[in-house]
């Protein structure tokens, strides 16, 4: 069992170094490296010990740089791997436009072309995840709808809130993946200032309703951060006890028709450019929290009530809860 334990413990050390950025394992080739073959002559000195240990070292110096270099190698092809994996939508159509007839689609009155059949019925798009698992591109939507707002996975709903923003000519930034400590996105001050003006909190809930506990986190993250504003943004709703709350401490609600009703008032370019970021590729299968990829169904053993999964289990045992319908 001992020796299990030990063998496990360094299967997960090294795939933590190729998971790592593949400059990780080159620094440490590179440290070990100048370590062995100039800093440990300089600390050996004159000692004869010292010396012949030194000395033995750079011989040996090959195997740790040889085996780090070799992750950093392993490392750098699976980035290259996971981004070909995730290529935009206008690659992977135009991939299959070279074959099929085009039909033109109208979003928000900006012409986007789709591979078409027979019958000249839009086909959707198919692409494969780091899971060899088959998405199907749901089709192109030709306008902002309650319905496509609550659609929207967690991470895609943060991007096009922040993204909203950017179109307003508002400097923004997003927090990264993890824990976010109760803020999802940053505004700041007009310039070059760092100052935070306003933090925002996103839920995208499908139909529920946020209660008071996130909105009272909130407050704690805007005291905290010493930001002017503080906005919750989710795709539901509220209880009245959370409205009540943010209502006592200048704290801005906006639910799925308020979003509904700012995405619309954009300028028709700037909300077909949203609307077009906001449902390109796969924008409903939720992404790992943990790891950044798109997760997969899966079904419990014991109830079998559904839930995702991340792809990468059991490296990665991220779930999350579906939503119902």
């Amino acid at each position: 069992m001992a020796r299990s334990s030990k063998r496990r413990r360094k299967r997960s050390r090294t795939e933590h170094l190729i998971d790592a950025d593949w400059r990780v394992s080159a620094a440490f080739a590179l440290v070990i490296w100048v370590g062995i073959h100039y800093l440990l002559p300089i600390v050996a000195g004159k000692s004869p010990l010292l010396t012949a240990v030194a000395t033995a070292a750079q011989r040996m110096a090959w195997i740790p740089v040889s085996v780090l270099s070799l992750f950093a190698c392993l490392s750098f092809l699976r980035t290259a791997r996971r981004e070909l994996s995730t290529r935009s939508l206008p690659d992977l159509q135009a991939a299959r436009m070279e074959s099929d007839p085009q039909v033109p689609v109208e979003v928000g009155g900006v012409s986007v072309d789709q591979p078409a059949l027979g019958d000249g019925r839009v086909r959707n798009l198919e692409i494969r995840d780091l899971a060899a698992v088959e998405h199907v591109i749901p089709p192109v939507r030709v306008e902002w709808s309650l319905d496509l707002i609550r659609e929207i996975e967690w991470k895609r709903f943060e991007d096009v809130c922040q993204r909203y923003y950017e179109l307003k000519g508002v400097r923004s930034s997003t927090t990264s993946l993890g824990a976010d400590g109760g803020i999802d996105i940053r505004l700041f001050q007009d310039g070059d200032s760092e100052r935070v003006t306003t933090v925002i909190q996103c839920k995208a809930w499908g139909e529920r309703l946020v209660g008071v506990k996130p909105v009272r986190e909130l407050l704690g993250v805007k005291v905290h951060e010493k930001a002017d504003k503080a906005f919750f943004m989710t795709s539901g709703g509220y209880t009245g006890e959370a409205r009540a709350f943010a209502s006592a401490n200048g704290i801005t609600l906006m639910d799925g028709d308020m979003l509904l009703m700012m995405f619309r008032r954009l300028p028709p370019e700037m909300s077909a450019g949203l609307l077009a970021f906001a449902t390109a590729g796969d924008y409903r299968t939720p992404t790992c929290p943990s790891c950044g990829v798109k997760m997969s169904a899966r079904k419990g053993k014991g109830d079998g009530r559904p839930f995702w999964g991340c792809v990468r289990y059991p490296r990665c045992r991220q779930t999350l809860p579906m939503r119902a319908g």
